[in-house]
């Protein structure tokens, strides 16, 4: 409800209307806090978006959003009226999602995202299974670094992600799947490659290329030169693996990578893989909100990964990599 003074001293009272377009307008707008994201999540124009939030703004009486430099952040009421939003859109996800099994997923949309590790080297014969399982069922990818993924899944944007490492984040559940080993990665002509193991004094003389802050990898590495009393400052900060692979052969750093992302380098003999001292590994899990009724198509992907199928998984990629030899 609305409270209007008017002038002969009564308050006039209105029911509060929510239209639900332009609530999830504002519900995108607050996830991406950029009206332009919103407009292209929506496919339309960013004038259109700013005319939806105004008209939710009139039919509560209220402001929603407020400027920080760039970013659109909510106010107070807009902080509010958000935690009820994302509830209303999960109901209303999860509604689409049980119609959607009812057809027994003749059609339906698994929507997955992946950290850039995971997207370029795990994730496909996951997917490819649950594709050869259901081909009717349409399956969207989103590939990001671990922390924006763990955000669309707790937006409920993702029916789940696969992430490295445990997300901390209590609404989320977590599935281990995947470990693999990190390398340290060397030009052919390095002077460290004549040792067949490094240990982490080695590698913090020379210039680190590191990925970019978010990256599970990158503050996987950061702590165990920390452990060690080691300060490293990354010489690049890449945001892909390819990028990094590159810089290095071209000589103008070392890396830690995981083994997967190099094995088909270091095979052909493009880049020198060594073996850690201290062995270092990444781990991958598929998490999911725990508060998310469980849709037809995400309990159909996960009915693929019983525990014996985990193992299998980690075999899979061990073997896939465990070919190319490393010194």
């Amino acid at each position: 409800m609305i409270t209007r003074p008017v002038f002969d001293g009564h308050i006039e009272v209105t029911p509060m209307d929510l239209p639900l377009v332009p609530l999830r307008t504002f519900h995108l707008v607050v996830i991406y806090q950029s009206l332009n994201k919103a407009a292209r999540q929506l496919g339309v124009t960013q004038p259109a978006v700013t005319q939806q939030i105004q008209r939710l703004e009139r039919s509560v009486g209220m402001r929603l959003f407020r400027r920080d430099g760039r970013r659109l952040v909510p106010t107070e009421a807009g902080q509010t009226l958000e935690t009820f939003a994302r509830r209303i859109f999960q109901l209303t996800d999860a509604a689409r999602d049980a119609l959607e099994g009812a057809l027994a997923m003749r059609t339906g949309h698994l929507r997955m995202g992946a950290s850039r590790t995971a997207g370029a080297y795990y994730v496909s014969p996951l997917l490819d299974r649950f594709k050869r399982r259901y081909p009717s069922v349409r399956v969207s990818l989103s590939v990001g670094n671990s922390q924006m993924i763990l955000a669309s899944v707790l937006d409920f944007a993702l029916h789940a992600g696969l992430v490295a490492g445990r997300p901390e984040t209590s609404p989320l559940d977590a599935i281990p799947l995947i470990r693999d080993r990190l390398l340290a990665v060397l030009p052919r002509e390095h002077p460290l490659v004549r040792k067949r193991a490094l240990a982490f004094e080695d590698l913090a003389r020379y210039p680190v290329i590191l990925r970019e802050p978010g990256s599970t990898t990158r503050h996987l590495i950061e702590d165990a030169f920390r452990s060690r009393g080691l300060t490293v400052e990354p010489s690049m900060e890449l945001e892909s693996n390819e990028a990094i692979k590159s810089a290095v052969a071209g000589g103008i750093g070392v890396a830690i990578m995981a083994h997967a992302a190099v094995a088909q380098e270091v095979a052909a003999g493009r880049l020198v893989a060594r073996r850690l001292r201290e062995p270092l590994s990444l781990e991958f899990a598929l998490v999911y909100h725990k508060d998310r009724v469980l849709s037809p198509v995400l309990a159909a992907f996960l009915a693929l990964l019983p525990a014996p199928a985990r193992g299998a998984v980690r075999k899979e990629f061990a073997g896939a990599t465990g070919r190319n030899r490393l010194a």
